[in-house]
């Protein structure tokens, strides 16, 4: 009997620390809205103060985040538009360039990203006499439509993964070494 309480527990405690691959990603996540956000805590060991001036010297030379603004110890906005780095195998929605809106909390020793309102431009094709001019949204691509869920085929999990590898490497801010020479 102890065996199996032991056993029913870790199974417990494990499948609790778990993602819902229903509704979570990568670092992505499914609201109960249908809308997607993206989520990272970064941790450094750096005061809140560091973490801000090193923020405010990649918005500065960042194309994408030259729009987010600094109040009360948060940076927040409206990105400016790039695109996905690898596309190969991606739907032609997400081929364009997208933006979204911006939050970056700081705390002592970490930072949190998110990320929502993630939109792509407009397509514009021609196929004869017909026309299309569309906007897309991320959920429009990854989010089934009569479900509150992430879709699990391999086209909506490829673009998650591609914009999550894209983000992380914004989003992780480096720290210049200061050598002296």
């Amino acid at each position: 009997m102890k065996i199996l309480s032991t056993l029913l527990f870790l199974i417990i405690s494990l499948s609790a620390n778990c993602q819902n691959p229903k509704t979570e990603f990568e670092n992505f996540k499914l609201q109960d809205n249908k809308k997607i956000i993206w989520e990272k805590i970064f941790d450094r060991n750096l005061s809140k103060d560091s973490i801000l001036n090193i923020i405010s010297e990649h918005k500065s030379s960042q194309r994408f985040l030259n729009n987010i603004d600094l109040k009360d110890d948060s940076f927040s906005g409206l990105s400016n538009f790039i695109k996905i780095s690898d596309l190969k195998g991606l739907p032609l929605a997400v081929h364009t360039d997208f933006n979204c809106f911006v939050r970056i909390d700081v705390k002592d020793n970490k930072y949190r990203v998110t990320i929502n309102d993630i939109k792509f431009k407009p397509i514009n094709l021609n196929y004869g006499m017909v026309g299309m001019n569309t906007n897309f949204t991320l959920e429009d691509i990854v989010v089934r439509n009569k479900h509150h869920e992430i879709r699990k085929n391999k086209t909506a999990r490829k673009v998650l993964t591609n914009l999550n590898n894209d983000l992380l490497s914004i989003f992780n801010f480096k720290i210049k070494e200061n050598k002296g020479w």
